[in-house]
């Protein structure tokens, strides 16, 4: 077997319940996994008595808690702090260590306000929607109203967040607002697209003449839009549903429901990924 790795101290009765990521941890494995996968979320808040006493009482490492009781008495960084635990439990390499430190030093020099930007930057890329919508809106509250810029972003990466979850009308209106703010052509097409998503015919046909002068940005949202529909006709996820409906004609149900129930499993997968808080 590859990948083996030998386990310190004890498997907790009681989890560290991690609320942010509504992540229950039960050895100090999973507390370096967590840390590991989720390197851009740490902030001070890690370096806790909570943190320490539950090494202690619930994993058994009394010699690294009381390290690390040390460090939280002395107000350390979390660099120091996450590193003291990698290097306790042995779960990775003196190179990734070293990577990780440098991160989190990296880290310890934004401001807040840059720090939550990152944070609901690696949620999205992470496809945690919902919790990098949560963070964009708090965060719209201290972006002072000159910050033109900086405020339609905020709009902007909430009005994809919306637009992902097919929620096409929101989108449009943070589209706008981000629009309104900075009015370049990559937030226009946006909006454009938004609203034809959101829209009726008919009512799509009046926003294009309330916007005449956007002929052009028009022409290439249909243009896009053709794009998308001929790769969709090429695509693997249109033939997994063509091979299910050949399936469901020929009779074949035993087969036929096998292969609906996995899709079914995996799309409920990705759901409560994208949506979990």
């Amino acid at each position: 077997m590859n990948n083996v790795c030998l386990c310190t101290g004890n498997y907790a009765k009681n989890p560290f319940y991690l609320k942010f990521s509504d992540i229950s941890l039960y050895s100090i494995e999973e507390l370096c996994y967590y840390f590991m996968e989720r390197v851009h979320l740490l902030d001070d808040s890690i370096v806790s008595e909570e943190l320490v006493k539950w090494i202690r009482n619930e994993c058994g490492l009394c010699e690294l808690a009381d390290e690390l009781d040390v460090y939280v008495r002395k107000h350390v960084s979390v660099a120091a702090f996450v590193s003291t635990i990698f290097e306790w439990t042995g779960m990775y390499d003196e190179n990734t260590i070293k990577r990780v430190d440098r991160i989190l030093k990296e880290q310890s020099s934004l401001t807040t306000m840059e720090r939550y930007k990152k944070r609901a930057e690696y949620l999205y890329q992470q496809g945690r929607f919902r919790q990098a919508l949560a963070i964009y809106t708090e965060l719209m509250e201290y972006v002072p109203a000159r910050d033109s810029a900086g405020r339609a972003l905020l709009y902007y990466n909430m009005a994809s967040i919306y637009a992902m979850d097919f929620a096409y009308k929101q989108a449009a209106d943070f589209y706008y607002e981000a629009y309104l703010l900075h009015p370049d052509r990559q937030t226009r097409y946006a909006y454009i697209l938004a609203n034809k998503k959101a829209l009726t015919d008919y009512a799509y046909g009046a926003f294009k003449r309330d916007h005449s002068e956007w002929e052009e940005d028009f022409q290439k949202i249909d243009e896009l839009c053709a794009q998308t529909d001929e790769k969709w006709e090429t695509s693997r996820e249109r033939q997994l549903l063509m091979d299910l409906e050949e399936l469901k004609k020929k009779g074949q149900k035993a087969e036929y429901d096998r292969q609906e129930q996995g899709l079914i499993r995996q799309l409920k997968k990705d759901y409560k990924r994208q949506t979990k808080k």
